[in-house]
């Protein structure tokens, strides 16, 4: 089946560390990190469309969505944050990245991602 998604921005970043594709990637060029909940380096930037090993650049979608690669099963509508590994995850109102535009049922699966700044509350 064919995935789609908007992508209507991307910005080039110099990975820091090995990537996949489909990962929400931080300002930083490595896997995006929301846990640590200070606007940084490690916030999330876009996500990567291809993979890319550590100094390797890589295309970074920044606007309108992106396909990102689910770390659990995620309803349509919801808010998505940053998993482990730059996956998406189930967010909340106070935290999260984007909003999910299509279901995931499990891990693993692709799912479209409306693009948003990072949104979550300081530590």
């Amino acid at each position: 089946m064919a995935r789609q998604y908007d992508k209507q921005h991307a910005t080039t970043l110099i990975a820091t560390a090995a990537l996949l594709a489909n990962r929400f990637v931080g300002f930083s060029g490595a896997y995006a990190n929301q846990a640590a909940r200070a606007y940084d380096a490690n916030d999330c930037c876009g996500v990567s469309e291809t993979a890319a090993a550590s100094g390797e650049t890589v295309s970074v979608i920044t606007g309108y969505s992106a396909l990102v690669e689910s770390g659990e099963a995620i309803a349509a509508g919801l808010p998505v944050t940053v998993g482990a590994s730059g996956v998406a995850m189930v967010g909340t109102g106070a935290a999260y990245v984007g909003r999910s535009l299509t279901a995931a049922t499990a891990a693993g699966q692709l799912i479209e991602v409306r693009l948003s700044d990072a949104v979550h509350p300081l530590s």
